[in-house]
């Protein structure tokens, strides 16, 4: 992948995370928490080089981009943001599995054109990738359409 596409690429992924974070920031109840890699890369790059360390390293690289904090029941939800243009049951099961390794109890937040989708890893897996759509309790359904109408403002698909 060049440069142009990765940095492309880049970009689209930060929209949805942007997108995720003041959807539930936006909701009472809630803290939201960056935990991702790209949070905590350069005090990783000070570690020790031992295998222990590199294997350290290798978990925290593959860290959920939040971390969700019910104010009520302090219960913490770790949550990774992928932006998709399609979504597939293969890849979103990939992904899954891929998060499954190193955090066994995160969940996976999709965003796509034609919306959002949510579960945990494990329950993704075990239906073979497929993911239920995005419902929160505390966000109405008219609030999600109107996050997913700024996403696809800010991402245009192009036609195949």
């Amino acid at each position: 992948m060049n440069n142009i596409k990765f940095t492309h690429e880049l970009i689209k992924g930060k929209i949805a995370e942007i997108i995720f974070e003041q959807m539930i920031h936006n909701t009472k109840g809630y803290t939201v928490l960056e935990f991702g890699y790209e949070k905590v890369v350069h005090q990783l790059a000070k570690a020790p080089k031992s295998e222990d360390a590199r294997a350290m390293i290798e978990i925290v690289r593959k860290a959920p981009d939040y971390a969700i904090v019910n104010e009520d029941t302090h219960n913490v939800t770790l949550v990774e943001i992928k932006y998709m243009a399609k979504r597939t049951n293969g890849k979103v099961n990939a992904i899954a599995k891929e998060i499954e390794k190193s955090w066994r109890h995160a969940a996976l937040f999709i965003a796509t054109p034609d919306g959002f989708f949510y579960d945990q890893v494990d329950t993704i897996i075990a239906n073979k990738g497929a993911v239920k759509p995005f419902h929160h309790g505390k966000i109405q359904p008219k609030i999600v359409d109107q996050y997913l109408a700024m996403l696809n403002e800010f991402i245009v698909v192009k036609s195949s």
